[in-house]
């Protein structure tokens, strides 16, 4: 398993180009970090191939195999790619590039980039024993790992919104939506994987009270709690952008703020052991902070907010 390989560097390299192109924040430049990336997938899949003695060569021919034909490959010698749905649109939107010319919007191109990241984060440690933070910061600087979501530290994480704000307010809410999603769903004790639908934690009984609690006792803002429902209407347009066109523009802004707010909050609430004070005050274990509430599946499937929004799905980004 060699990660000094010339396809496994570069491979890296043109994930660190994507990168940089990315965070210049050129749209004219943003078509070739999609064909950075495609590319990077197809150099890393063949390099497993020959780490593992699979000639990646076409028959008495000097050409390699395609991309499709690597995926076969590995699949013959015990290696999946969960990843491959993904993948196939990325392939294609570059197929598109490439003969039609097209110029991929910021939001388009980040959501391909974090889940490239994340595809070679998973890759990586499973088929090399590498971690790609630490083969990143080779040809990286930390503000540019924290974009892609691989830097822990908090002052980071928060640092990487604000410079994701500036290339793309739609890609830093939505993000951070993620990470909130993320953090309620630790408190809640759920697990996505025993989900088939997205689980809608906004909906369970008894967040709004949750919200009430942790502002009451300082850990968000009164106005955060208030205004929950705006960051949950911007992560929607965020996510499904076509539904909204030629509506008004929202402030993103303050929809970053409260994501911020309610991310610095639950830290520090966790930190605090609130959800455990809070569970004792209701005479409820920690593990069943919430009552053990079950969304039904007609709830998930619909989305009812308090602006009647016209998108119907919570698609997970």
């Amino acid at each position: 398993m060699s990660d000094d390989s010339p396809l496994f560097v570069s491979a890296i390299e043109l994930i660190a180009h994507s990168t940089e192109l990315y965070t210049q924040g050129n749209e004219r430049k943003y078509k070739f970090v999609i064909l950075h990336l495609a590319n990077a997938i197809e150099l890393i899949l063949k390099d497993r191939l020959v780490d593992k003695g699979v000639s990646i060569y076409i028959p008495k021919k000097s050409l390699t195999i395609t991309i499709w034909d690597s995926f076969e490959r590995l699949e013959e010698i015990g290696i999946t790619v969960p990843e491959r749905p993904v993948i196939e649109l990325l392939v294609d939107d570059r197929n598109t590039i490439q003969h039609r010319f097209g110029f991929p919007d910021s939001e388009t191109v980040y959501y391909y980039l974090k889940r490239v990241v994340a595809f070679f984060k998973r890759f990586l440690d499973e088929e090399y024993g590498v971690d790609l933070s630490d083969t990143l910061k080779l040809y990286l600087a930390t503000e540019d790992l924290a974009i892609l979501g691989l830097v822990e530290e908090e002052e980071d994480r928060y640092a990487q919104l604000d410079r994701l704000f500036e290339l793309s307010p739609e890609s830093a809410v939505l993000q951070a939506y993620n990470a909130l999603e993320g953090k309620f769903l630790e408190v809640m004790g759920i697990d996505l994987g025993s989900q088939r639908r997205p689980f809608m934690f906004w909906r369970v009984a008894d967040f709004p009270h949750l919200l009430d609690d942790l502002a009451i006792d300082g850990f968000i803002s009164q106005d955060t709690a208030k205004r929950f429902y705006l960051l949950r209407e911007m992560r929607n347009r965020a996510a499904h952008t076509a539904h909204f066109e030629g509506e008004p523009l929202l402030d993103w802004a303050a929809a970053l703020s409260i994501a911020k707010d309610l991310l610095q909050g639950l830290d520090q609430a966790i930190e605090e052991g609130f959800f455990r004070k809070r569970a004792t005050r209701n005479g409820l274990s920690e593990s069943d902070n919430f009552g053990n509430e079950t969304i039904s599946q007609n709830a998930a499937e619909e989305e009812i907010d308090s602006k009647n929004l016209t998108s119907t799905s919570e698609a997970t980004a």
